[in-house]
């Protein structure tokens, strides 16, 4: 299983940040070889204030 490199992630973010404006960087391993040591990052859905949480922010899949 791929294992990141800290056991919770937060951020808090300034009013009116710019779009695009990265937030945060998380990064995670798997000691797997091959396509099965790949790692694929996304968010879980939850909600802010009422709106979905992907309406504010995304994750780059890739790099987390």
């Amino acid at each position: 299983a791929p294992v990141f490199a800290q056991e919770r992630y937060s951020a808090r973010l300034a009013e009116n940040n710019a779009a695009g404006a990265l937030v945060l960087t998380v990064r995670a391993t798997d000691a797997d070889w091959g396509q099965n040591a790949r790692v694929r990052y996304r968010l879980w859905e939850g909600r802010v204030r009422g709106a979905p949480l992907s309406s504010l922010v995304s994750v780059q899949a890739e790099t987390g």
